[in-house]
């Protein structure tokens, strides 16, 4: 099933690797565990664009086949991986989203539940089509650098010690470097500015 899915993948990205690109900046979402509705959603803004994507097909991933599995071994595979379409009506999205750890930090609470939180790359390919004329907007991709925060939580298995299960997940997108300096040294200068204009007792 992967194996097909990937296949798929290569095949989409190739029929439109001439397209001009929109980059996507920013975005969070939820995973939800297998079988649980609604799946997953997530939400991409960037270039004047708010994307919202919804499970309306098969998707796949580590994390969601996690029913059990050692979470801290999943670096370097797709946590994530979905195919598309993501929305209904016109227009409607459609693409690729896929997420690929490439770090992580674990904490187990007293209740035996595991937090592990996954650095992930990005990888989107997405488009808005018109589903009467298949016009399409996009490429959408991911143009930030900047790793993504999925903080994925496990229930431990009650047959094997050290084995769990996934029951749920969180992402957001990290800032880009620039916008954490453009955010401290806006707050400083307003702290600085209010200093002159409160007097001094």
């Amino acid at each position: 099933m992967k194996r097909l899915i990937l296949f798929s993948v290569v095949l989409f990205a190739s029929a439109f690797s001439n397209a001009d690109t929109i980059k996507l900046s920013s975005g969070s979402g939820q995973i939800y565990p297998l079988d649980m509705a609604p799946g997953f959603n997530y939400q991409f803004h960037g270039s004047g664009y708010h994307l919202v994507a919804g499970a309306l097909d098969v998707f796949n991933g580590t994390l969601v086949m996690c029913v059990p599995c050692d979470p801290t071994t999943l670096v370097g595979s797709p946590l994530f991986l979905a195919g598309g379409p993501y929305t209904s009506g016109n227009p409607y999205l459609d693409g690729i989203i896929q997420f690929t750890a490439v770090s992580f930090v674990s904490s187990v609470a007293p209740s035996g539940i595991l937090t592990v939180k996954y650095r992930a790359s990005a990888y989107l390919y997405l488009f808005l089509i018109d589903p009467i004329t298949s016009a399409n907007t996009g490429p959408f991709v991911w143009g930030s650098p900047d790793p993504w925060i999925i903080t994925a939580h496990f229930k431990p298995d009650i047959l094997y010690p050290g084995i769990y299960e996934f029951t749920g997940a969180t992402l957001v997108s990290t800032p880009e470097p620039i916008t954490l300096l453009l955010l401290s040294t806006g707050l400083a200068a307003v702290a600085w500015r209010a200093r002159r204009v409160i007097p001094r007792r």
